[in-house]
Formats: structure tokens, C-alpha cells, sequence
């Protein structure tokens, strides 16, 4: 009867041993190949889908006692969807009006016919990234350009047959060519966005001979063979003197979606053969 209390001590590693072994593991995966891990890391997703989803496939809208008592009370989200369309619109009219002026004719943009969208739902998040249940047997590619909304909301960074990895506009290692709309100058301003790692994201490196103001309204430029026409991404929240060097402006860009409220996202997809 003594022998089995035994057997248990006989195997029982010691901290040391744990430690080695674990440092020993730690070590293997440190030099393991980014795809292999990566390949792991979406067969996971894969298998685990439905759990990582509980958390997160759900987004709830709570009225005040002051909206349910008016009529004309439009809940966020719903201001948000057309906040953007109206933005929308205005880059599209201001894309008409320069071509009028310029050529006498009006190219439409909208519909778009090569244009095709990839709708798709958010199975799980991540700081700064959306893990999203379309890939490459649906056409998606690295790359491509992701709306939530019909807000520009980051781009396809990984793609594998039936997920995707969506690096947001948040991301420091995310980075667009943008244009600041100066509608009392009814011009645009070139500069390239790139996130803070928080909540919004910046344009350095603007000169301050360029006449800007918060509230201008930012747009992810056209981009040959991914982005046919400018599409919002959102606003200028600050825009001030750049203390490091006062020949350049310090701004900061307040997307047009909190991201913590979207669900369903849309990937553009360029439909080859349409001219």
C-alpha cells in the first residue's frame, strides 16, 4: 500500500526541472519559423472560433430616458452610418466638381463596377487587430482595404483560406496615403496616416504652410488596384505646432467608428477584367 505514494513522488518534476524545461520550450518557439506559428495560430482560431466568438459577435445600443421619450432621437450608431455617408458623398462631389471644371464631364464613381465588396463578421479581437471569417477562397489578399460602415477601418494584413487578420487604422504598423479636405480652400493636402497603438492615429511630417484645421475631414486616397475613389476615415481631433519642430504640424485623427461597436465589416475587392 506504500508503493503508490511513492510512485507519486518518484515523478513529480522539481521546480528546477520545470524551469529548464519551460525555458527549453520558450526557446524552441523563439526559433520557430513566423509562418509555422502563424499556421498555428489560425488553426487555433479555427478550432476555438465559436468560444472566441461568445464575447464578441454581441454589441448592445442602450437608449437614455430623454431618447425614448422623443420621437426624433437617432441612436449613435445610426447618426455614425450616416455621418459617414454623408462624408462620403462630399469627397465624391468634390471628385465631380474638379472634373467638370477640368475636363467639362463628370466621371461617376459610385456605383463603382469594379468594384466588389467581401461582407464578413468579426470572430475575435485583438489590440489593434480583427480576426474576420473570410480569406482566400473568397478572394482576399494582403492589402486590401477594409470598411466598416463604408469607413476605411485598416487593411488585410494575413489571409488563409477562411480567416483573415485586419490590421486597424489604430496600428503603428499601419500606414495609408491620406488627403486632409480643405473645403474653404477646395483642396486636398497629401500625407500618410499612421496609429498611435491607442484609439486614433496621427499624419506627421505635414508642413505648417499647409493650412489646417481640427474637423477637417481625412480620407484614405485612391490606391491603384485596391481603392478606386478617396473613402473616410475620419477627422482631424488636434492640430498644433509640432514642438520637436515648429516648421510642421502636430496632428491627430479621430477615426469615424469606435471599433468596440462593429460587428460586420466589408473588404474591398477589385474585380479584374472591368475597364
Amino acid at each position: 500500500m506504500a508503493v503508490w505514494p511513492m510512485a507519486r513522488m518518484r515523478f513529480k518534476p522539481s521546480k528546477l526541472t520545470l524551469f529548464i524545461s519551460l525555458t527549453l520550450l520558450g526557446f524552441i518557439f523563439l526559433l520557430t519559423p513566423q509562418n509555422v506559428t502563424s499556421r498555428l495560430n489560425f488553426a487555433f482560431i479555427s478550432i476555438f472560433r465559436f468560444f472566441l466568438n461568445v464575447g464578441s459577435s454581441a454589441v448592445y445600443y442602450q437608449q437614455t430616458e430623454n431618447s425614448k421619450a422623443s420621437p426624433y432621437f437617432v441612436p449613435r450608431h445610426e447618426y455614425d452610418k450616416l455621418w459617414v455617408a454623408f462624408t462620403n458623398l462630399q469627397s465624391q462631389i468634390g471628385e465631380q466638381k474638379k472634373q467638370i471644371e477640368e475636363l467639362g464631364k463628370v466621371r461617376m464613381t459610385e456605383p463603382d463596377p469594379a468594384t466588389g465588396l467581401v461582407l464578413a463578421k468579426v470572430v475575435n479581437r485583438r489590440k489593434q487587430e480583427f480576426i474576420i471569417n473570410k480569406g482566400t477562397d473568397d478572394g482576399l489578399v494582403n492589402g486590401q482595404y477594409v470598411l466598416g460602415d463604408n469607413a476605411v477601418i485598416g487593411i488585410i494584413t494575413q489571409a488563409s483560406a477562411d480567416i483573415s487578420s485586419v490590421r486597424l487604422i489604430t496600428s503603428s504598423a499601419c500606414k495609408l496615403a491620406v488627403k486632409i479636405s480643405a473645403p474653404d480652400a477646395e483642396v486636398y493636402f497629401n500625407g500618410t496616416i499612421a496609429g498611435d497603438d491607442k484609439n486614433g492615429a496621427k499624419i506627421p511630417n505635414v508642413p505648417k504652410k499647409y493650412d489646417i484645421k481640427e474637423g477637417y475631414y481625412v480620407y484614405a486616397a485612391a490606391t491603384p488596384g485596391f481603392l478606386q475613389s478617396p473613402r473616410i476615415i475620419g477627422r482631424v481631433s488636434k492640430c498644433v505646432a509640432d514642438q520637436s519642430n515648429p516648421v510642421l504640424w502636430e496632428i491627430d485623427i479621430a477615426p469615424a467608428y469606435n471599433f468596440d461597436n462593429l460587428t460586420d465589416v466589408a473588404v474591398i475587392v477589385l474585380k479584374t477584367g472591368i475597364n
